[in-house]
């Protein structure tokens, strides 16, 4: 018995329904507490035949069943049942002077009621002669095997199973072969008490009354009151060995530092938080693939070998999915945007200087606007023939002009007597008040907004130019470059966003190929001068990583 239950120690469930004899069970819970499994996380129910082992055996089995669930039949407190207990409790103290006085068990009561059934099913059957002749269909090895069933015997069941009265235990009733009994009554075992902690019935399920739905009392679990088990557990001898990737130029996603401020990384912190959230406890321990000074020891692929050897149970951190990976190991489904980019510097093409002012409009717009005001005031100098436009030929040319530009500033003091000069100087009006807003805000968009262009928009050109590309080390990126027909003497490893940044504004490299976490994290520090531009190659993100069952 004993191996048995070191091999029910070593299973994922914590739930178990023990169902056998009081004497084998007194022995099952006193090796079940030697090996540790009444304790936290463990859940015991015993079947109804066994909760009044307590009356059976005593103290001993209370003392090793602490925490443990039973259920037995609902048997409700009638005055026929009080008038049969008291008559019990006299008899008791007849037969069994000097020992403590118990209650009648439900077993008993059954009992009890199953004599009165078949008293009953006797005296409805009627006379039968016992007739045990040999039987025709049976062909046994001896006589007594070729004996054919009692026809009173048949008869007397046939009885037994019509029966239908209400006893001590409450309805008695078979139906196939089986005694109904419809309530049940869930007891927790508390120190040297029995609590009755709720009920089962057909109409309300598992409540607190069996007359109406309510909520069932608090139930005192193995080993802490407090926790309420969750139903699997790891293997009691078995701790999930998980193996963290050193990363320390992006430490935001992925970093474990079992110290006083216990620093983790978003991975981490992720796979901490679905752990606490599973309906069973896991227990597992962090190991850095670190070289002991906080650098990696190797390649991503590297570390998932590791866990195909068996040195690990499982990997946590930022592991894109791959289909050669998946070929070995298993992924969980992935918890961050998918996809790699490029991460090029953006030029300012705001180059501000004392002619700015002239860069909202161009040259042509510019003359066409000078010829048009040329135009309307010669226009307006023909329509018009009063004293305001005349004089020298110089002084006319003169007002012309000034008329003309004036307008620009609706600043003009010329009267206008004509209303075909008034007509033209409306709709001149109106396209100055066009150009005018136009104007200002092109000028006020050059002035403050700054007009950033990336210097590189595809790999293609990088290629064409012979440029060096920068990747994340230890990744799966150069494979992805060679299959985009770089050169592998063109390909630079960097480790950490500074380097990224020291690199771009260097020249050493002209892109930095990544995926787009890391190139979010980078421009979270860095977004004023670079920017994520090019397709998008599409992978399948981050996952958490296990070995194949």
């Amino acid at each position: 018995m004993k191996a048995a239950i070191s091999s029910l120690r070593h299973n994922w469930t914590s739930v178990f329904i023990v169902r056998m004899s009081h004497a084998l069970a007194l022995k099952f819970f006193q090796l079940a507490k030697e090996e540790g499994m009444m304790g936290q996380g463990f859940v015991w129910i015993t079947a109804y035949g066994l909760t009044d082992i307590f009356d059976v055996v005593g103290s001993p089995a209370l003392d090793v069943m602490q925490g443990v669930l039973g259920v037995k039949p609902h048997v409700q407190d009638t005055v026929k049942l009080q008038n049969f207990t008291q008559r019990w409790h006299s008899k008791y103290r007849l037969e069994n002077p000097g020992t403590s006085l118990s209650e009648p068990t439900v077993s008993g009561l059954y009992a009890y009621d199953t004599i009165w059934a078949l008293a009953s099913a006797a005296e409805n059957a009627t006379y039968v002669n016992l007739d045990f002749g040999p039987s025709v269909t049976k062909n046994g090895s001896t006589d007594f095997d070729r004996i054919d069933t009692s026809k009173a015997a048949q008869k007397l069941r046939g009885a037994l199973l019509k029966v239908n009265f209400s006893g001590m235990s409450g309805i008695f009733r078979i139906e196939d072969t089986q005694l109904v009994s419809s309530n049940y009554t869930i007891i927790n075992i508390v120190g040297q008490d029995r609590r009755e902690v709720g009920f089962w019935t057909p109409n309300f399920g598992i409540s607190g009354s069996p007359n109406m739905k309510s909520d069932i009392n608090t139930i005192i679990w193995p080993g802490d009151p407090e926790t309420v088990p969750r139903g699997w557990l790891l293997p009691r001898n078995k701790r999930l060995q998980i193996g963290v990737p050193a990363n320390p130029g992006f430490g935001q996603l992925v970093r474990y530092e079992n110290g006083p401020e216990g620093k983790k990384g978003f991975c981490i912190k992720v796979f901490d938080e679905v752990v606490d959230n599973l309906p069973y406890q896991v227990l597992y321990d962090y190991h850095g693939f670190d070289d002991g000074q906080g650098n990696s020891n190797g390649t991503y692929d590297e570390l998932i070998y590791k866990l195909y050897l068996k040195e690990f149970d499982a990997v946590v951190g930022d592991v894109t999915i791959l289909a050669n990976r998946s070929s070995y190991v298993d992924f969980t489904l992935p918890y961050t945007e998918s996809g790699v980019r490029m991460l090029v510097p953006v030029l300012d093409r705001r180059q501000k200087t004392a002619w700015t002012f002239l860069k909202p409009l161009t040259a042509d717009l510019w003359l066409g606007t000078g010829a048009f005001v040329v135009f309307t005031g010669f226009v307006v100098w023909c329509i018009e023939n009063h004293e305001d436009f005349k004089g020298t030929p110089a002084n006319q040319i003169g007002s012309v002009f000034y008329f003309s530009f004036s307008t620009l500033v609706f600043a003009h003091r010329e009267k206008i007597k004509n209303n075909l000069s008034r007509i033209v100087v409306v709709v001149w009006l109106f396209v100055v008040l066009i150009v005018q807003q136009s104007y200002t805000a092109s000028l006020s968009s050059i002035l403050t907004v700054e007009q950033l262009q990336p210097t590189v928009t595809n790999l293609d050109e990088v290629i064409r130019k012979g440029s060096y590309v920068g990747y994340l080390n230890d990744s799966f990126l150069p494979g992805l470059l060679k299959s985009l027909k770089i050169d592998e003497s063109k390909m630079i490893a960097l480790n950490s966003a500074e380097e990224y940044n020291n690199a771009l504004s260097t020249g050493k490299v002209a892109v930095i190929v990544d995926e787009i976490p890391y190139l979010k994290l980078f421009l979270s520090k860095y977004c004023h001068n670079y920017t994520m531009t090019g397709p998008i190659y599409r992978f399948d993100g981050f996952g958490y990583v296990s070995t194949v069952f």
